[in-house]
């Protein structure tokens, strides 16, 4: 089976593009499972002297002119709780974590000033209860970030986002940048790196991924211009959308043609009843549907191959709709989709995370994909010449 992405859309954040999904293999967490109520962070230097001053935490984010952050802000967050550094070792380099942060096992620290920086995975509860986190002088990681295809199609590159993780999988820091470049400090390691960006009516490149080793005594490392390819989703934007193919059955409703309500915006979603924020998506839908079907708008909801029927499609709308949509049925029409894979439509749209939702313009061409949270609506009335006097 195709490895599943299933994505929060009622939440557009930074790690947004890629938090929240599931069916997928889960990298390792900064926490482990329950530690001891008290875990000492010994922070040393090269020569293996105390370290005072130097900041600790489970993860690193940098922002360059991003989410409201003011140019190279450096912040740090314990398991997204915090957006801030959380710790600073002391004059004798302690960090003492107790309760429920003695539970953390992954650390990374900085010392900004002497250059330094570390990093350590705690894999099992010391006898000692301390854990040694030893600095030594950082490599300075950087690159510059592009895409010749989204020149080609047009779009712009807003924004890019970089990742760094351990050789195991741990997230250990990202750098978002409207700028198009990134950097990093790193300790000698094994490293692997995942960048990402964006453009404009979600346009999304593919996340390329590779490895990284910086040496011990390795300074700096250029990883000179990185070339991001568009999916295959953000090549249709702008025009004609894939018809729907391969579809194997309908419930809900009649069959649809994009040709045949072309004239006539569609709101297409994908998604799939295994898929948490998929379920939690269409009351969402539900409401806009109520809203703008009247405007004429059609809805069209495409469930992947994960279901083979009708009869069983049917009948897990039946389950879903009582526990998570209190008895409301969905009020527009589900394709079940067959082929390879996800499906043929999915195939044809490139389909990689579930839910995506995609507006059809009235000419038939795919506008872009859109949170149904988000711009989604505001899109909507646009094209439909609401204004505010013609509805709330």
């Amino acid at each position: 089976m195709e490895r599943k992405l299933c994505v929060v859309a009622a939440v557009v954040a930074v790690v947004g593009w890629s938090c929240g999904w599931c069916a997928e293999p889960v990298p390792v967490d900064a926490a482990g499972p329950a530690g001891p109520e008290r875990l000492v962070l010994r922070v040393v230097g090269p020569e293996g002297q105390a370290v005072a001053g130097a900041k600790v935490g489970t993860e690193l984010n940098v922002f360059e002119n991003s989410q409201g952050h003011p140019p190279q802000t450096i912040v740090m967050w314990l398991r997204g709780r915090r957006r801030q550094w959380p710790f600073v070792s002391d004059a004798d380099g302690l960090v003492i974590l107790t309760g429920e942060q003695a539970a953390y096992r992954q650390f990374y620290a900085l010392h900004e000033a002497r250059g330094w920086a570390g990093y350590a995975v705690l894999t099992k509860t010391p006898a000692t209860g301390e854990l040694k986190l030893r600095l030594t002088p950082a490599c300075h990681v950087h690159g510059r970030l592009s895409s010749r295809e989204f020149d080609t199609l047009g779009h712009s590159l807003l924004e890019t986002t970089a990742f760094v993780r351990d050789a195991d999988g741990r997230l250990i820091m990202y750098f978002v940048s409207e700028r198009g470049r990134c950097e990093f400090l790193l300790p000698a390691g094994a490293y692997r790196l995942e960048i990402e960006g964006r453009g404009p009516n979600g346009a999304r490149t593919q996340r390329l991924e590779r490895t990284l080793e910086v040496m011990p005594g390795e300074r700096e490392i250029d990883l000179d211009v990185i070339d991001l390819p568009a999916t295959k989703l953000a090549s249709l934007f702008g025009r004609p959308a894939p018809e729907l193919q391969g579809i194997a059955a309908w419930v809900k409703g009649e069959p649809v043609s994009l040709e045949n309500v072309r004239g006539r915006p569609v709101v297409l979603t994908f998604w799939g009843s295994w898929c948490g924020p998929g379920i939690r998506t269409m009351p969402r839908l539900m409401e806009l549907y109520d809203e703008f079907e009247p405007f004429g708008v059609v809805f069209v909801a495409i469930h992947d191959t994960t279901i083979e029927t009708a009869e069983v499609l049917t009948k897990k709308l039946t389950e879903i709709s009582a526990a998570s949509w209190q008895d409301k049925e969905l009020p527009f029409p589900v394709a079940l989709d067959a082929g390879a894979k996800s499906g043929a439509t999915h195939a044809a749209y490139g389909i990689r995370q579930w839910p995506t939702t995609l507006l059809i313009g009235r000419d038939g061409k795919l506008v872009g994909q859109f949170s149904p949270w988000g711009e989604l609506r505001t899109q909507l009335r646009q094209m439909l010449g609401l204004s505010s006097a013609t509805g709330p």
